[in-house]
């Protein structure tokens, strides 16, 4: 009894521990390009100015599909979602609009 009781105290204390706090997503503002990129199929992100490549969850929006084209992006960084392209960070778009 008491073995069991120090192990559900043990996994209690080693699952506190994992908990963490979560936090506002951190907000991004950044210059750049619209490129598309073959890999995996094809993605569109933006190339900011800073040298860091962005992916927009979920895509660009239709307008915004132009490689080449100037943007200023705010975008929420989104460290807890993954992707096949891998091509830089993922963010979720608060406001996108042509330079």
């Amino acid at each position: 009894m008491r073995r069991t009781a120090l192990l559900l105290g043990i996994l209690g204390a080693l699952t506190a521990a994992g908990c963490k706090e979560t936090s506002s997503p951190e907000i991004v503002r950044v210059t750049g390009t619209i490129r598309y990129d073959t890999l995996e199929g094809g993605v569109w992100a933006v190339r900011g100015d800073d040298g860091t490549t962005y992916e927009p969850l979920g895509g660009l929006p239709a307008d915004f599909r132009r490689d080449g084209l100037r943007v200023r992006l705010e975008a929420k960084l989104r460290p807890d979602v993954a992707s096949v392209h891998m091509v830089g960070p993922v963010v979720e778009i608060v406001s996108i609009r042509p330079l």
